[in-house]
């Protein structure tokens, strides 16, 4: 394959999972909050039930208990929306189970109907979460009661308290620390910028560089989300919104530096500055280091870094200067059901075929575990929801293994607990222990969790059947869970497996349709609103881009390689995608409307290739005296899109 003169060399590809690490161990913070909270939220309603003779009501209620383990980074404002849906979806979910119990026909289908609604829901709705998994468990558990309509209403209204009262526990962070999910969201990203600004030049900068863009949107639709959408002068808000603005100045400027090679690195210190405006945030009282001053620097691109970032810093500090009005507040548009489905349905989201392959899979689960008459039939499409979570071939084989192991472990510690023989508070206290570890350590290894799942599942089917040997439960637990695990790889294996690196090529083409479109606005001084859209979309689809690579790079072992191979046209996408976008920022000064048409026929014809993966035929770079940065980045795409053919002719550069 040629390689042209000037080019960017191609940055190292994200490094591709292996089996193994379904035992690494993340390192990620202790979930303390998360342990707390759901040990008071699954523990108080069971140890009520105990104290006043009335443990199965106690247990009942526990299961809306739930609904807190939804609790994630979104604003009070959002949190408080969400977590009453769930407790109410919970809660409907529970009265389905109890009402198909007797018809095992139904309840297949109500398996599948819960699990892919759920699955499609969290998606269309970007919500993090456990999904599927709690509403497929509240179904299992409703089912799994003896069949008695006429204690249908007031198991059902026992589970909605619970929810309730985990709403509360969900909330209740509000009274000490009111905007502490959109503090906590911009604190991330200026610790996400830190990290791109030290990989500057460095094979880690793509990777920093995309984990930044996302926890900036994350941080954008946090402090949107809040309170700026009733209280338009609200003063917390605003400093957020300003330090949030300054965050997404810095990143563009940061790019603008690694495309300028006669540019130095940013200056020293820079990152530690991020990182102290980080901690200043969360904690108010720490002193915070203070930038140097940019007055001395000779380049322009570093120059406005250090400018930002002293801005940032007075902002932070609680200084006037920088903070922004209500008027200077652009916030995103309402919610919109046609174009939350729009995006959901896009067809370059692989969201629709998951959510297919969730449910099918799981009435598939459910049909095979009562055809069989195993026992606790539900704990098969239970243990399929939970490994399926991974959503692709490889991250379905790490939950199975982690399920797996994590259960034979959990069920040596569930056979010592329930040989202790524990009745009425002991059980309300041992279930609030193990919820609190669950969630203490899930991030950090799932196979870590399950340990203490499996005895906590152990001790709420024992306590429902006392008449039932322990033994019965352990063999039981431990078939079923095999059983659906395997069911769930073969339905990973079998629908839509490719379902990502099928969607890559033309999403891709789509990415370099519209960095083409955003150029052609650029260089024709469109109207800014016009400009406005485009980079908003650009923003967008370039993270969608990559998560699907992602995808596609997880989907099989044996077909990494030529995922793989997409690797330095998607590169080289990224690197042309945030040039435009910093470019937009002052689209302006790059007014050249005599280019535009070259760079749309160049655009166009670059898509064309990915979109039939083929090699593009050679093609002249346009001259963009306005971007001149870009030139050489477009004879990269050109050479990156050789996939097929690394022989191709080298493009002619236009000279300026």
């Amino acid at each position: 394959m040629h390689t042209y003169p000037g080019v960017r060399a191609v940055h190292k590809g994200p490094a591709p999972g292996t089996v193994r690490d379904a035992f690494r161990i993340r390192r990620m913070p202790l979930q303390w909050f998360r342990g707390i909270g759901s040990a008071v939220a699954a523990g108080v309603p069971t140890l009520i039930g105990a104290l006043t003779g009335h443990l199965d009501y106690g247990l009942c209620a526990s299961i809306g208990g739930f609904a807190f383990l939804y609790v994630g980074s979104e604003t009070y404002r959002q949190r408080a929306i969400k977590l009453a849906c769930v407790a109410l979806g919970l809660s409907l979910t529970f009265g389905l189970g109890s009402l198909s119990a007797a018809t095992p026909w139904l309840m297949v289908l109500l398996f599948g109907l819960i699990g892919a609604l759920a699955v499609f829901g969290f998606g269309a709705f970007q919500m993090a979460g456990p999904s599927a998994m709690f509403f497929i468990l509240t179904f299992s558990v409703g089912t799994s009661l003896p069949y008695d309509l006429n204690a249908l209403p007031l198991r059902t209204l026992l589970v909605l308290t619970g929810g309730a009262f985990a709403w509360m526990v969900g909330m209740s962070g509000w009274l000490l620390r009111p905007h502490g999910p959109e503090t906590k969201a911009v604190a991330g990203a200026y610790r996400s910028l830190a990290a791109f600004v030290d990989a500057i030049g460095t094979d880690l900068y793509p990777e920093k560089r995309y984990q930044a863009a996302v926890q900036l949107r994350a941080a954008d639709a946090a402090v949107s989300g809040g309170e700026l959408r009733w209280r338009r002068n609200y003063g917390p808000t605003l400093r957020l919104m300003a330090l949030t603005r300054k965050a997404n100045e810095m990143f563009m400027a940061a790019v603008e530096i690694s495309l300028d090679r006669q540019a130095a690195k940013v200056p020293e210190g820079t990152a530690a500055s991020l990182l102290s405006i980080a901690d200043r945030l969360q904690h108010p009282q720490q002193e915070m280091l203070q930038p140097k001053a940019a007055a001395d620097i000779p380049n322009g691109h570093v120059r406005r870094m250090s400018g930002l970032l002293n801005e940032a810093a007075a902002i932070c500090l609680g200084e006037d200067a920088g903070r922004g009005t209500a008027e200077e507040v652009t916030l995103p548009p309402s919610f919109s059901l046609r174009r939350l489905l729009s995006g959901a349905l896009n067809p370059h989201s692989a969201l629709l075929h998951t959510s297919l392959r969730y449910g099918i899979m799981i009435a598939v689960a459910a049909a095979v575990a009562y055809s069989l008459d195993l026992n606790r039939s539900y704990w098969v499409p239970l243990s399929c929801t939970a490994v399926m979570l991974g959503t692709t071939v490889l991250g379905t084989a790490h939950r199975a293994i982690q399920r797996t192991a994590g259960t034979v472990v959990g069920l040596l510690l569930g056979a010592f607990i329930l040989s202790l023989r524990p009745e009425g508070i002991y059980i309300a206290l041992i279930m609030a222990v193990l919820q609190f570890i669950i969630e203490l350590i899930y991030l950090r290894n799932y196979a870590l969790a399950v340990i203490f799942i499996t005895p906590s599942s152990l001790l709420i089917a024992e306590s429902s059947h006392p008449d039932m040997a322990v033994s019965f439960f352990i063999s039981a637990r431990l078939t079923d869970i095999l059983i659906g695990s395997a069911i769930g790889i073969i339905g990973m294996l079998l629908l839509w497996r490719r379902a990502s690196s099928s969607k890559l090529p033309r999403a891709l083409a789509g990415v370099i349709r519209m960095e083409g479109k955003l150029l052609e606005s650029i260089l024709s001084s469109s109207p800014s609103s016009r400009v406005t859209t485009w980079t908003n979309e650009l923003e967008t689809s370039l993270i969608r881009l990559r998560l699907l690579y992602d995808g596609a790079l997880a989907e099989s072992v044996g077909r990494r390689n030529q995922a793989s191979s997409w690797w330095p046209a998607l590169d080289a996408v990224q690197h042309i995608g945030y040039a435009l976008i910093t470019a937009a920022g002052n689209a302006q000064r790059h007014a050249a409307p005599d280019e535009a048409s070259d760079c749309s026929l160049f655009f166009e014809q670059m898509a064309q290739a990915a979109e039939r993966q083929l090699t593009p035929k050679p093609a002249n770079i346009p001259a963009l005296s306005s971007i001149p940065v870009l030139q050489h980045e477009l004879a990269g795409l050109h050479e990156a899109l050789q996939i097929r053919d690394r022989t191709a002719q080298p493009p002619a550069i236009k000279s300026s």
